[in-house]
């Protein structure tokens, strides 16, 4: 397996797989764009050709085509591996690799498609689903957008999906990690989750189905039965990815770069019936950052047609706050007091929902506007409650000059002034200002400090000699120096480059251990950020090595410190002057590195 990875590897360059995903643009020795995993205006993902790897200076994330593949597509390794080879022409050799839990995964998708199937069976064609049919067409949802959607009802009677699925040979227990079925407590049969409820199929953005909603039906006559259900978490299904309706509506999304944004099924399919495609559904009213990366791909405008009251909601703040902090355009669809959510806006007056979406308002101006609107900023009441629930938003926008335009703007709508504004905002803050002491003692220094110090030193040092044009070259040189890393796993690259003077350092960083190898990388675009000349490395190496000698020297004096306190009690005077000698040899080392600096 090992084999056949280097041989993808050796076939695919880094930066025509990346550019198949994310546009790149020469500068000097590499590549670099927006990062496609958190979002910015000015581009931090840097790609090196040479080593054939990538890190983004902004987010952190940084690894090998594998890596980024993972990364984007959400998938696992197997998957990227079956990916690439494709790309690259390489037949995979089947082997123990193909591990059961990817073969688990395939057979519960496998399973999830069967279930759907059913479903859809019983609601278009079978007399069982007779009654929801009636009530998904009597909410204005066509037979071609039933089958689309491949929406299905779920009998009253498990028996019949159960008798179904198990004469194709599944077996209970692939059965129940699907989370649709459980055992009965009844007899040795299973139950089906979503039985007397119409199902939406949750496809994930390739179109792999991977769980299900269910609804009841108006007629149900159990009081406790929850209106609307969802699979819980299983290998295959993971809320906090799901957006309904993307594997549709992705390459709307980019021809549009916008995405309008609901609550539920019915809101997300109603307007995509009506021809709105550019569209997705939430599960409630919280973003995440895997749904919003998923989105950055195909666009940068977000357009929330959410329920109206969405900006008392905690979930809604924390979401714009994360979708601001990426640098999503946040724009909001306003239904007014008109309807309530937009199925039922396109349903009665499709013309308005689309006049809506034409003008848009930015989120920040909406919930302003709409805490003016419900609360009398001539009473002291009225003001608090506008102030509680605009600030905290407005303390989170990411753009300075955008928050201090809102800020101004918030104040001039209250008759007020910023600085009353700002200075009520500081409460809303997660964390406290920090105050800074002026006059007082200084803070006793950590024990860890020195250490700290070093490790971003020997960093820096190697830092400086991977940045050179011969790297094996210079540590050779610097061997003395290099010797003496405290850092294991700096130690560990140290050896590497002093051991492999003729080698490349792509291929020093391919002979380095797996778990030592992103460190590598790390180091690598770190010095190729700050690239420098020869003399002026030399310099900064000169200045990296006494500093490091210097907290080495200490610590060694610190050590002989406390054996000559303990020797002078002992009173072994052999051994006492030997330590003392050592202590003013090292003094004087430290003396003449003082001066030579």
């Amino acid at each position: 397996m090992d084999n056949q990875v280097d041989e993808i590897k050796q076939k695919l360059n880094i930066v025509d797989v990346i550019n198949r995903y994310v546009p790149l643009k020469k500068r000097g020795r590499h590549h670099v764009a927006c990062c496609p995993f958190h979002g910015e205006k000015t581009p931090s993902f840097t790609v090196s050709e040479e080593m054939q790897i990538f890190k983004c200076f902004g987010c952190g994330k940084a690894g090998d085509i594998f890596t980024f593949l993972e990364e984007y597509e959400k998938i696992d390794f197997r998957e990227a591996l079956e990916e690439l080879a494709k790309l690259a022409g390489v037949t995979l050799v089947k082997s123990s690799f193909i591990d059961h839990q990817e073969s688990k995964k395939k057979l519960l998708i496998e399973i999830n498609t069967q279930v759907a199937k059913f479903y859809n069976y019983i609601l278009l064609s079978h007399p069982m689903g007779k009654e929801a049919l009636e009530y998904t067409t009597k909410r204005g949802i066509t037979l071609e957008t039933i089958k689309t959607f491949n929406i299905g009802f779920s009998p009253d009677d498990s028996k019949y999906l159960s008798n179904f699925i198990l004469k194709k040979g599944y077996k209970i227990d692939d059965l129940i990690s699907t989370g649709t079925f459980g055992k009965s407590n009844y007899g040795p049969g299973l139950y089906d989750r979503f039985q007397g409820r119409l199902v939406f199929p949750l496809p994930d953005y390739r179109g792999h189905i991977v769980a299900f909603a269910g609804r009841i039906l108006p007629s149900t006559k159990n009081p406790n039965m929850a209106k609307y259900i969802n699979s819980p978490e299983t290998e295959i299904y993971h809320k906090s990815s799901m957006l309904f309706g993307l594997n549709l509506a992705k390459e709307a999304i980019r021809a549009e770069n916008s995405v309008i944004v609901v609550e539920g099924e019915f809101d997300m399919i109603s307007p995509y019936q009506s021809g709105f495609k550019n569209i997705v559904a939430l599960k409630g009213t919280a973003f995440t950052q895997d749904q919003l990366q998923l989105l950055r791909r195909y666009t940068d405008t977000i357009i929330l047609a959410l329920d109206s009251d969405f900006a008392g909601n905690n979930a809604a703040r924390k979401s714009i706050e994360l979708a601001d902090s990426m640098e999503f355009d946040i724009k909001v669809l306003n239904l007014g007091d008109k309807y309530k959510d937009p199925d039922e806006a396109i349903k009665d007056d499709p013309e308005f929902f689309k006049s809506q979406l034409l003008k848009t308002t930015d989120v920040w101006d909406f919930i302003i506007q709409s805490q003016l609107k419900s609360n009398d900023i001539n009473t002291v009441k009225g003001k608090r409650e506008i102030l509680n629930v605009t600030l905290p938003f407005l303390v989170k926008i990411k753009s300075p000059v955008t928050k201090s335009d809102y800020f101004k703007k918030l104040a001039n709508e209250i008759n007020s002034n910023i600085e009353s504004v700002y200075e009520e905002s500081q409460k809303f803050l997660l964390s406290p200002v920090r105050s800074f002491n002026v006059g007082g003692p200084k803070p006793v220094e950590p024990v860890e400090e020195s250490e700290s110090k070093t490790e971003k030193l020997e960093e820096l040092l190697l830092s400086l000699i991977i940045g050179a044009k011969n790297p094996s070259k210079l540590a050779l040189k610097l061997k003395k120096y290099l010797d003496q890393l405290t850092v294991p796993r700096f130690k560990t690259i140290a050896n590497y480059l002093l051991e492999k003077e003729n080698f490349s350092l792509k291929e020093i960083m391919d002979s380095l251990p797996a778990e030592i190898q992103p460190l590598f990388q790390e180091i690598y675009f770190e010095s190729e950020k700050n690239q420098i000349d020869s003399k002026d490395r030399l310099s900064e190496i000169k200045k990296a090595t006494s500093k490091i000698s210097s907290i080495l020297l200490k610590k060694r004096l610190n050590q002989l410190s406390n054996q000559i306190s303990k020797l002078e009690s002992e009173e072994d005077e052999e051994l006492l002057k030997q330590v003392e000698v050592e202590y003013k040899q090292v003094l004087e080392k430290l003396h003449q590195l003082q001066i030579n600096k």
